[in-house]
């Protein structure tokens, strides 16, 4: 490891882009010795990672939590010097639900819980159970949908797939290619030939490192880790709209807002794929020929607040998912205020309410006075809401989360031929190697051994 961060000291290095995975590699970077520039075209690091604080109604307008799930990224935070401002997800939160029947139906957290379910019915607990006997797939290219409804049934396809797919990337398992977009699931039947099998032997696996998983936010929310990374860096320019990298007489040059920065040795390009074309890089345009394959689909996030006795559900969880055979109009919805303290004025709660993406892009990029009363009926139905909200917040993401889809090899294969075409340059995001949170910042975090592989 010592000979990797040899090979980039001294190296000149510019990041494109402050979302969380170029935040993290910047940080990496300049930690290794390297002269390292960000440029950013917002007026803040973070990318999708948003915090605002309303009058007590304190919003995530991204990510809402960030699941530690090693070590590495907990080691991270600590040296970050954010130890102290990490907030433990409360307890309640390991409960969540999801919707069966037009209730909210607590999903089972162990084998006694399973077994005594409303959520699946006797024959789709006894099709789960004989997992373990169905033969290995062969179709590298499965969807989500398929690999689940071959392996498990379509019962837990409809009530414990579909509403976690919802959940995770706004999208549809049958769109999903269980290989990209869920290789744990994928790798577990490729090496065990099944999936309960294989997780009951890694869990006995000496191998497998022993951290008990975490959920967490910080104090002021989520912000602040990237606002933390960004501080850490000696040269960030805000404002900076990057529209041309090129190789140049000096290394690789960088145009932004229309000045020319150059001598680079490495360029990483943390650029959403829908905002890559010719005109920003060599190959960008075949990338945008295969835009529709990786489809960013819309999202709506609805924030409301209401005074606690105009809710019925006692909001004891994490929140609750939505398969798409209940077809309501909503995703889903996050308890904030039952997750973390001071996420609302005392005696209120909070609600963050998930509207669209693939499953239904046309009611994602309503207004918000129609969203507010779709999601406020919801509201009612599900929870035993009344009233109008105290508080209202509308988020649009035109372009949500990409969608790993059965094709996207194809996605991949033009990035890798843009970096052919553009030696020197990387591109890095949440398009590759996972979108959850901690996948974009471990991505970051393996920066050095990705650059001198």
């Amino acid at each position: 490891m010592i000979d990797r961060v040899n090979e980039l000291t001294d190296k000149k290095i510019a990041v494109a882009g402050a979302g969380i995975t170029g935040l993290t590699a910047a940080y990496i970077l300049q930690e290794a010795g390297a002269d390292v520039t960000l440029f950013e075209r917002k007026d803040h690091p973070g990318g999708s990672i948003r915090t605002v604080n309303q009058g007590g109604w304190l919003s995530e307008y991204g990510p809402n939590t960030l699941q530690l799930k090693s070590s590495r990224i907990e080691d991270f935070i600590q040296r970050l010097g954010l130890g102290d401002q990490v907030t433990e997800a409360d307890a309640a939160s390991s409960k969540r639900f999801v919707v069966r029947d037009g209730r909210l139906v607590e999903i089972p957290a162990g084998l006694r819980e399973a077994v005594q379910t409303p959520l699946f019915s006797t024959y789709g607990k006894l099709r789960i159970a004989g997992e373990p006997f169905i033969r290995k797939g062969k179709n590298r290219n499965e969807s989500l949908s398929s690999f689940v409804k071959r392996r498990l049934g379509s019962e837990f396809l409809d009530y414990a797939v579909d509403p976690f797919v919802a959940g995770i990337y706004a999208g549809e398992p049958a769109e999903l290619s269980v290989r990209i977009a869920f290789p744990k699931l994928y790798n577990l039947e490729q090496k065990y030939g099944s999936l309960i099998t294989g997780a009951i032997r890694k869990k006995f696996d000496n191998n497998e490192e022993k951290y008990r998983t975490r959920l967490i936010s910080f104090e002021k929310g989520l912000q602040q880790l990237p606002k933390k990374i960004a501080g850490f860096l000696k040269n960030i320019h805000y404002n900076a709209d990057v529209s041309r990298i090129q190789k140049g007489n000096n290394g690789i040059e960088l145009i932004a807002n229309g000045v020319r920065y150059d001598h680079f040795d490495i360029v990483l390009a943390n650029i959403p794929l829908y905002r890559i074309h010719e005109q920003l890089i060599n190959g960008g345009g075949e990338l945008q020929k295969k835009i529709n394959i990786a489809s960013y689909p819309p999202l709506s996030v609805i924030l409301t607040g209401y005074k606690r006795e105009q809710v019925e559900h006692p909001l004891d969880g994490f929140g609750f998912l939505v398969p798409s055979v209940e077809n309501r109009k909503i995703l889903g919805a996050l308890f904030n205020s039952s997750l973390f303290p001071n996420r609302a004025p005392s005696g209120h709660v909070l609600l963050t309410t998930f509207v669209g993406g693939s499953r239904q892009p046309e009611i994602g990029s309503k207004d918000t006075e129609e969203l507010k009363e779709l999601v406020s009926q919801e509201h009612q139905e599900l929870l035993g809401v009344s009233g109008e909200p105290q508080f209202l917040d509308h988020v649009y993401w035109p372009n949500s989360i990409p969608q790993y889809t059965t094709e996207y090899d194809q996605v991949l294969d033009a990035i890798d031929n843009i970096e052919k075409q553009n030696p020197g340059v990387h591109l890095i995001g949440n398009f590759r190697g996972g979108i959850s949170l901690p996948d974009c910042i471990g991505n970051g975090l393996n920066i050095i051994e990705i650059l001198t592989d």
